[in-house]
């Protein structure tokens, strides 16, 4: 089964995990980053300014800003896939709904060979 990013400890992401989980039955979660990423170093300023050139109104992303989403740490990219993939896992494992017999593991895809590393 494959997730998107684990923006928010009660999201869809989690809540999806968490149906794997109590559901069907997974015994283990392997989050896996990749090198390469496109969303590594996006600055999130230049995003809502592209936003806004597209003609999404700067009002709607205030409301989402005063909303409880935090829209620029939302839209933010990482510097290392490494830790990213490694506060996900710290994510998910400090989450009070997930069973603490789920075993959580991170790992980084080399994007040219394919080779898997754990973290």
């Amino acid at each position: 089964m494959t997730l998107g990013v684990v923006s928010h400890p009660f999201g869809s992401v989690v809540r999806s995990l968490l149906i794997a989980i109590l559901e069907l039955g997974v015994e283990e979660v392997m989050v896996v980053g990749h090198t390469d990423c496109g969303v590594q170093h996006i600055n999130a300023d230049a995003m809502i300014e592209q936003m806004v050139a597209r003609g999404i109104s700067e009002h709607d992303i205030e409301v989402l800003r005063t909303g409880g989403i935090p829209f620029e740490s939302w839209l933010a990219g990482f510097d290392s896939v490494e830790e990213s993939v490694q506060n996900t896992v710290e994510s998910l494992k400090k989450n009070p709904l997930i069973p603490k017999d789920v075993v959580i593991s991170g790992f980084v895809m080399d994007s040219v060979t394919g080779e898997l590393m754990r973290l």
